[in-house]
């Protein structure tokens, strides 16, 4: 299959999950052109990132990258790590609980992101048609993520274990699910690990982002300086 060359020095291809190699600042546009940033200011949400990562989120202690004062690398699961701790947000913050349930299913989760990239389309990901009579039908397809995330009187009461599902189960589950003690539905996995690998491909250039700054007289945030 053909290799796809990103600026990062990864490569794609459409059977394997792509070895992304990304800096601190590269991580901050890519977010933030995906949409986590939710309007924040860019110093606020480079604030948020480093908060999650004081906890342990993406990088393990002690992870290769964060030692010996080298700058850290973000790979694949780092930036999923990322964008699913951003997509569990309630009111702005990540819950305790949560958090701690994402670094305990670290291990995990990993695995479920890749599963979810290669089979956003096939196997457990496979489209599925849903029709009702007199109603105009829908297509679902990609690999969907459960937390069994359970909220109750604005705190977490449960977490996990995380499960996968297809898009019938995944259907089923938001149907038949107790709305009123889950804060977060099941969601596509498939389509935000695609999303954020398409948006890779655009990904600037430690020295495009440079210039940027230059050209706009910016000063106050340089996220590809040494934190």
């Amino acid at each position: 299959m053909k290799e796809i060359a990103l600026p990062t020095q990864a490569k794609l291809t459409s059977a394997l999950v792509p070895d992304l190699s990304l800096s601190y600042g590269q991580v901050v546009w890519l977010l933030e052109t995906t949409g986590f940033s939710a309007g924040a200011l860019d110093p606020t949400f480079q604030h948020y990132i480093k908060s999650l990562r004081k906890i342990g989120l993406p990088f393990r202690r002690g992870e290769p990258g964060l030692d010996c004062g080298r700058l850290a690398r973000y790979a694949f699961d780092h930036v999923m790590d990322l964008a699913v701790a951003l997509h569990l947000r309630v009111y702005g913050t990540l819950p305790d609980a949560v958090a701690e349930g994402l670094i305990a299913a670290r291990a995990t989760l990993h695995g479920f992101y890749r599963r979810a990239y290669l089979e956003h389309a096939t196997g457990l990901g496979a489209r599925i048609e849903v029709t009702a009579q007199g109603r105009s039908g829908f297509a679902m397809s990609g690999v969907w993520l459960d937390l069994r995330l359970r909220y109750a009187g604005g705190r977490c009461l449960g977490f996990g274990p995380p499960r996968l599902l297809s898009p019938f189960e995944a259907l089923r589950v938001f149907a038949t699910a107790d709305e009123a003690a889950r804060a977060h539905s099941v969601f596509n996995l498939s389509e935000l690990a695609v999303r954020l690998v398409a948006a890779s491909l655009r990904c600037p250039g430690m020295r495009d982002m440079r210039r940027k700054a230059s050209r706009t007289g910016q000063r106050a945030s340089r996220p590809w300086e040494p934190e």
